[in-house]
């Protein structure tokens, strides 16, 4: 297991389109640091007082950016159905429990850091702005705001993962997740905006957990679980059904 793991992760390292992705979002997040000075959570006309305030403020309007890194991730996985590089992993005599596990395991480890390079990269443009001055409450702030984005996080990536286990198929993969994605964020901001349920979205989770002080957040824990335990379960059991000959 652990040496299949190491195997994913090297192939992951090593693929360009991910790397080449991963600077492509630390850019962005850079250029738009100064966005987040005066709308630390949203439209909410306030004025960001830390560095703190725009790693949340970052975390939380990161939906847009869900969508591009889910379709990069389905992508990249689609690609391992595509090119049967899952085929010659059984044929090697690896499990099938042993590669899915390392596979959701290496992916949701990749692509959340992926997701976490965007803040990063907006805290970097802007230490000289606000530097640290607290620096008990901003790394507080810091490690609950990945704490929460990795878990909530991984329950959408987990939407990409479920889609190529479906479809097979990068291309095909890759504009589903898209269209599921997108589809998600429209329903959460005229959901907000028209009153309809939306606590049970990871996005909307994501915002509640970094716009509240308390590290326990039991709603967000619980979508979290509940989705990630339910795409978890749904991706295994096609994984188990493909054809890999």
């Amino acid at each position: 297991m652990d040496k299949l793991l190491k195997m994913e992760k090297y192939q992951l390292l090593h693929n360009s389109l991910y790397w080449c992705s991963m600077i492509g979002i630390f850019v962005m997040g850079f250029f738009t640091a100064d966005t987040y000075v005066t709308e630390v959570m949203g439209p909410t006309e306030e004025i960001a007082s830390s560095l703190a305030d725009i790693f949340n403020g970052m975390v939380y309007d990161s939906t847009f950016l869900l969508i591009i890194i889910s379709g990069i991730l389905a992508l990249i996985l689609g690609q391992e159905f595509s090119k049967r590089t899952i085929n010659l992993e059984i044929s090697a005599g690896h499990s099938r429990k042993r590669i899915f596990t390392s596979k959701i395991i290496s992916y949701l480890i990749a692509f959340n850091v992926m997701a976490l390079v965007y803040p990063v990269g907006g805290c970097i443009k802007e230490f000289g702005r606000f530097g640290i001055e607290d620096g008990g409450m901003f790394f507080y702030n810091i490690i609950k705001a990945i704490l929460y984005s990795c878990l909530l996080n991984s329950a959408i990536f987990l939407i990409a993962i479920l889609v190529c286990c479906y479809l097979q198929d990068s291309i095909k993969a890759t504009s589903v997740t898209a269209i599921i994605i997108f589809g998600l964020s429209l329903y959460l901001g005229y959901g907000m905006m028209l009153k309809l349920p939306v606590s049970f979205l990871p996005t909307y989770q994501i915002r509640i957990a970094v716009s509240m002080t308390p590290l326990f957040q039991p709603i967000a824990i619980l979508v979290g679980i509940i989705w990630i335990g339910i795409l978890v379960l749904l991706s295994w059991i096609k994984f188990c059904k493909c054809d890999f000959k």
